[in-house]
């Protein structure tokens, strides 16, 4: 690898300080950048890559070794994932799933760190469907130790499909900061009840999610979808100031599933984040935020919560009898239910 020169400090190939505060892992780091790298490069800062398929195979597991997506401030540098882009290092490849399963590796996007960054994520431009993709999962993470920071993905396609899943993490104990989840992006799998934005599942869990954002609000949705999916008895996932958007035309879309007894474990805890519903721009109110089977396995802890064109935490009795509420009241004892003041 060449030179890579980070706050001043020059090291062949390892930035030792910045990248927004993170620990100064010591594996190689390979950059990506979509707009103007070439996979015939190193990877260095100076030489990147032009894919994060080819990025990622460069990857060891377990070495704390990171890839590096820079954005270039606009969409035209997203990092796109698609079948024949797979197949350029995984000849064998059937989709364009980007699979991520080395342990302690590590993806962080090197850009503004504002909501939907454009260190991002996306399909090909132009006509380019779910078919074609070949899967309706985006991304996979079946590793651990891993952490994500500062990139956004837009799971939309010219014609997407049925069970469209932006991010899917099966690994657990990874940690995730100001990462955009954007799932259901285009009309086809905004319209599937089985479409999301992000699944958490397996018997691992113990996820960090800081200052994320989980859903879009440019695509309105008109089923009973969700933004987050738990399954598989996920335990003891955190989510610290993030941000849920929705744009709905029925008051059945999701914030959150739990898709079957005891598919949770323990508890999911939820502190000072947002579930915003466009009801000043058109949005239809939503009957409830959350719905858990009986015997789901485990609670949801909201702590200093906001919902907002949200009527209620959970969908039916069964669901808020296992939801756990904190923070002042605002009217009628809901504390987080948004009012208008009087």
């Amino acid at each position: 690898m060449g030179i890579t020169n980070l706050d001043g400090l020059e090291v062949a190939g390892v930035p030792t300080m910045g990248m927004g505060g993170l620990p100064p892992f010591t594996g190689n780091w390979y950059f990506v950048d979509p707009a103007h790298g070439s996979d015939g490069n190193t990877g260095a800062a100076d030489n990147p890559l032009a894919t994060l398929y080819l990025a990622y195979a460069k990857c060891r597991d377990g070495y704390n070794d990171v890839v590096v997506l820079v954005g270039n401030g606009q969409a035209s540098g997203s990092a796109r994932l698609s079948t024949a882009l797979a197949q350029t290092v995984t000849p064998a490849a059937t989709t364009g799933t980007l699979t991520w399963a080395k342990n302690a590796c590590h993806l962080i996007g090197m850009t503004a760190p504002t909501i939907a960054s454009r260190a991002r994520i996306a399909p090909p431009t132009g006509t380019y469907t779910q078919t074609t993709f070949g899967s309706g999962n985006f991304v996979v993470v079946t590793a651990q130790g891993c952490v994500f920071a500062n990139f956004s993905l837009f799971n939309g396609f010219s014609t997407g499909g049925n069970s469209q899943i932006c991010w899917s993490d099966t690994g657990g104990r990874n940690f995730y900061s100001n990462v955009s989840f954007g799932g259901a992006a285009d009309a086809a799998s905004a319209q599937s009840t089985s479409s999301r934005s992000l699944l958490v599942s397996g018997s691992t869990g113990e996820n960090t999610f800081v200052n994320c954002n989980i859903g879009v609000d440019t695509v309105t949705r008109t089923v009973a979808n969700a933004s987050l999916e738990f399954a598989g008895g996920s335990p003891r996932n955190s989510f610290v100031n993030c941000t849920f958007p929705f744009q709905t035309s029925a008051a059945t879309p999701l914030g959150i599933i739990v898709s079957a007894a005891s598919g949770i474990d323990r508890w999911q805890q939820f502190v000072n984040c947002t579930f915003i519903n466009n009801v000043q721009s058109g949005a239809t109110t939503m009957s409830g935020l959350a719905t858990l089977p009986a015997s789901a396995g485990g609670l949801l802890m909201m702590q200093n919560c906001t919902l907002v064109g949200i009527t209620e935490f959970g969908t039916d009795a069964t669901t808020r009898g296992q939801i756990y509420i904190d923070g002042g009241t605002v009217t009628a004892a809901t504390s987080g239910i948004a009012v208008n003041p009087t």
